[in-house]
């Protein structure tokens, strides 16, 4: 037994999302509730605590700070050594100090807390009904930090010296402000401002001429965390086609915030769990099916039979929701991103009272500097509750990913054009950027650059190496090439997705399915439909989907009747290519010679293996789409039709893709080619107008269509693993978003003995990339 009255010395250095959520007043109310005596301090990369006393009391420190855990804290290590004594008299917080260089652990932006909610209505505190309660579980994070730590000299809130009241409280340990780096009030903090579009000052409170505003059917540009929101009442039909017409968004859904759970259920179908996700911290944007007595106004919100709704994350939305003694008459409101079409999302006040002025009848401004935009995380959810990332930003950057095995070299991923987030990676963890967008707008690739260099300097790095894309159009490419920043490497873009997967997971060497619409391959021919043996030093290509003519290049992509076309036309007669294709609004005679030409002599005519655009087919096929007003919206409306006919039930194991009319071509020994042209024939009738979601015949097709993916899949996962004897299958690409592909075919592999890697954290998309570009390098050494 141990002497009670020795006194020992212990060292703790802690890592994870500890910076700015109240973690070290954690340390101090723990250490103090045993008798513990020393001292905590943040540092640069970490926190860390000394403390002295009984090892009884020593003993209890650990398990006693994991029960005490703020939600909102994340602790990845607790490294603990035994230390000389010191002359102690008290536990205390001492001023941060800056170490050696890793990864600061900067939290995310996160949602209004119960507590603060709770005084934000509450008649009797000091801060009712006000616009920018915070405390250490809540409030603004990423989007205010100019520097490490995360102190209040080092983000935007040093504009906002504490009133004496705030003070007391951020020095007090028992208070929950303790040492709250946002901590403000209606005395001292950030204040709202409403304008109209001409930059006329608007009087009265800015809170409730909003909320009569949207009411009244006017658009409203509001500053929120990361950049601007443009809000709208959807009920109102001339603010929503003003809406669509101004932001050059004709039929791309929106994201609506509904007031609360019932009005989310009022809305959408949720199964158990997912009101626990909406109501998470991050707080993203889930999409979820409509549900069957929603409002027939949710059809002009969107129109794929899915919806994407959020909480109100912040006191602002809160009070335009919940304002009290206010009639507020809507429950939910259009909360679309505040930029023009194919622009980042707006986050100085300047840029939007130009940019904006003529989208919003309104601005309501505040003076807190948002010195990292983020757009709101969309995220979609399995029937078995797993997760998938659609975009990765507010909520959840800057969390890393970590790494077993630490990286040999610092190394910047520069990511793909579409959807892009670069990737910085340095000793044992990962950080992937927020989405910054589609790098063909001007505007957006500026953004990428100052983003980059605005990372490089928050977290003073100079990486040694320059990971890009192999595609010599990317942007993001020629950027790479054109610096001067150590050696450049480029990775295939389909290797990356599933090394992005092996990352998450730590592995080393898997099989896997590398599905999406656009990928340059290294026989200079599009891929995007790949079954591949992948290392972290390399790939090895086992099969694909059979290649097909893009008729017109981009032009294909924006017209898939010319990908169905060059998908058919030499299984049909020529007379059935006529009935086909062209009927009512369909192709010319003329056209449709011209593009069968094109197709017969390979003009303008690129070959892909993608199976994004077999997708594409289908929907053309099943007239859902003609021409394309946003990037996936075939895919995505054959999904929301399929998911109609859906029953919940996978395909089984035992399944044959033949069953489906889909041809396996052993083109070499190790080689296979997947040929699924009769299942195209299959959904081959008479153009028609689009079909409504209660044509149930299209429903049954759609979804058919998708099990024969999926069983074409399973049959390539298994020639994989008689090529390489490996059961450890990866699945990403951004075909992989959809939600019914994956309930379809992942129980079938697990029940064919595959051990089954997904995404869990960053998206199955390009926007997740970067992060298989950086782990690719690590390999390489």
């Amino acid at each position: 037994m141990k002497n009670p009255k020795q006194i020992e010395r212990l060292r703790y250095v802690f890592k994870g999302v500890i910076q700015g959520v109240g973690f070290r007043p954690t340390v101090y109310r723990c250490a103090v509730s045993l008798g513990l005596k020393g001292f905590v301090r943040n540092q640069r990369s970490e926190v860390v605590a000394e403390i002295q006393g009984s090892p009884e009391a020593l003993e209890s420190f650990p398990k006693k700070l994991r029960k005490l855990l703020p939600p909102a804290a994340v602790l990845d290590t607790m490294d603990c050594t035994q230390i000389a004594l010191k002359e102690e008299q008290s536990f205390r917080i001492l001023e941060s100090k800056a170490t050696a260089y890793s990864f600061p652990p900067i939290p995310p932006d996160l949602a209004t807390c119960p507590e603060c909610r709770s005084e934000l209505f509450d008649a009797e505190n000091r801060r009712y009904l006000y616009p920018f309660i915070t405390c250490t579980q809540c409030g603004p994070r990423y989007s205010i930090v100019e520097d490490t730590p995360f102190d209040r000299e080092t983000t935007s809130m040093i504009d906002f010296p504490q009133c004496p009241d705030c003070l007391e409280e951020y020095s007090d340990p028992a208070n929950r402000r303790f040492h709250s780096q946002t901590n403000s009030c209606w005395s001292c903090g950030p204040t709202l401002e409403l304008r109209a579009a001409d930059g006329t000052a608007m009087e009265g409170d800015p809170i409730l001429e909003t909320i009569t505003a949207l009411q009244q059917g006017k658009i409203v540009a509001l500053q929120g965390i990361g950049g601007f929101h443009l809000a709208a009442d959807p009920r109102d039909a001339e603010a929503m086609l003003r809406i669509r017409q101004d932001k050059e968004r004709e039929r791309k859904p929106f994201a609506l915030m509904v007031a609360d759970k019932r009005e989310a259920e009022r809305l959408c179908r949720l199964r158990d769990g997912d009101w626990r996700l909406l109501s998470t911290t991050a707080s993203p944007i889930l999409i979820f099916p409509v549900a069957d007595g929603a409002p027939p106004h949710i059809k002009t919100v969107s129109h794929t039979g899915t919806l994407g709704i959020m909480l109100p994350y912040t006191p602002l939305h809160l009070l335009l929701f919940h304002y009290p003694d206010v009639e507020i008459t809507y429950r939910h409101l259009v909360m679309t991103s505040g930029n023009l079409k194919g622009e980042p999302i707006i986050s100085d006040p300047q840029e939007a009272s130009v940019k904006l002025a003529g989208v919003a009848d309104l601005f309501l401004y505040h003076n807190r500097r948002i010195l990292f935009r983020t757009d709101d995380s969309v995220e979609r959810v399995t029937i078995s509750g797993q997760r998938i990332f659609l975009r990765r930003s507010r909520g959840y950057v800057p969390r890393l990913i970590p790494l077993k095995k630490a990286l040999k070299s610092t190394t910047l991923a520069v990511g793909a054009d579409l959807k892009n987030a670069p990737a910085l990676g340095k000793g044992s963890d990962i950080y992937l950027a927020p989405y910054i967008g589609d790098l063909e707008d001007p505007l957006t690739r500026r953004d990428f650059e100052a983003q980059i260099q605005k990372i490089l300097s928050l977290y003073e790095v100079q990486p040694e190496i320059l990971v890009h894309d192999l595609h010599p159009a990317y942007h993001s490419t020629r950027w790479a090439l054109e610096q001067n920043i150590g050696r450049r490497v480029g990775v295939q873009h389909h290797h990356a997705h599933l090394l992005a997967v092996m990352a998450e997971h730590q592995l080393e060497e898997v099989i896997g399915l590398s599905f999406d619409g656009t990928g340059y391959g290294t026989d200079g021919t599009i891929w995007g439909g790949e079954f591949m043996l992948a290392r972290r030093d390399g790939f090895r290509r086992l099969g694909s989907f059979r290649e097909f003519g893009l008729p017109g290049g981009e032009a294909a992509v924006l017209h898939p009747t010319r990908i169905a076309l060059a998908l058919l036309k030499d299984i049909l007669e020529p007379g059935e290519l006529q009935q086909l294709f062209c009927t009512g609004d369909g192709l010319t005679e003329q056209e449709l010679q011209t593009l069968s030409e094109m197709i017969d002599k390979g003009i303008n005519t690129p070959m892909t293996s993608s199976l994004g655009r077999l997708f594409d087919a289908a929907s053309a096929l099943l007239g859902l789409v003609d021409t394309v007003s946003y990037e996936g919206e075939g895919p995505i409306r054959l999904e929301g039709l399929a998911l109609g006919a859906y029953d919940g039930k996978p395909i089984p194991a035992s399944v044959n893709c033949s069953d489906w009319g889909i041809q396996v071509d052993q083109v070499t020994e190790s080689l296979f080619r997947l040929d699924c042209r009769a299942l195209l024939r299959t959904l081959a009738k008479p153009r028609r107008t689009p079909p409504r979601s209660s044509d149930v015949e299209a429903a049954s097709l759609a979804l058919e269509f998708h099990k024969a993916i999926a069983a074409a899949s399973l049959e390539g996962a298994r020639r994989m693993r008689e090529l390489t004897g490996l059961g450890g299958i990866a699945l990403s690409g951004g075909v992989f978003q959809n939600v019914l592909l994956s309930e379809l075919l992942m129980p079938a592999l697990v029940e064919s003995g595959f051990e089954v890697y997904t995404h869990r954290d960053i998206p199955a998309g390009d926007g997740g990339i970067a992060v298989g570009q950086v782990y690719f390098l690590s390999g390489n050494g």
